[in-house]
């Protein structure tokens, strides 16, 4: 009899600690899920036209894709060809980046970090046939 008792106290224990963990694990993922950014929120923040600070150098981000991808073209202010383009979250914040691949401009990156509160991104470009890095800034049009 009192083994029933003991396999009967062991079970209820056993249901008390699976059901806490499974209320733990759902504040957990609940969490997790409210620090994501989808890629819907992104396009919503960052497609668009963007205007550099100093002049009238302009980024238009057209889509934001899956996997870290979207399409880009530049501005200064006639078309400047863009090689690649690209997006990814670091540490909460989402970045950016531009490389021009143009006559003048081979290997030029644009490294940008979006402020949502500000709506601006900012960063560095590198300009690669001077081999020199500015600050930038760039506010939605």
């Amino acid at each position: 009899m009192e083994n029933k008792a003991n396999t009967s106290s062991m079970g209820r224990r056993l249901m008390v600690i699976t059901l806490l963990l499974v209320f733990i694990a759902g504040i957990w993922f609940l969490f997790l899920r409210s620090n994501e950014i989808g890629k819907e929120e992104i396009s919503e923040m960052i497609v668009g036209e963007w205007l550099r600070s100093d002049g009238p150098y302009t980024i238009k981000i057209i889509e934001v894709q899956d996997e870290g991808k979207m399409n880009a073209e530049y501005y200064n202010p006639g078309p400047i060809h863009v090689g690649r383009s690209g997006w990814r979250l670091k540490e909460g914040e989402l970045q950016i980046y531009v490389e021009l691949q143009d006559e003048n401009y081979p290997g030029s990156l644009y490294e940008l970090t979006y402020d949502e509160e500000k709506d601006e991104m900012s960063g560095t470009y590198f300009q690669a046939v001077d081999r020199q890095s500015y600050t930038v800034e760039f506010s939605s049009k």
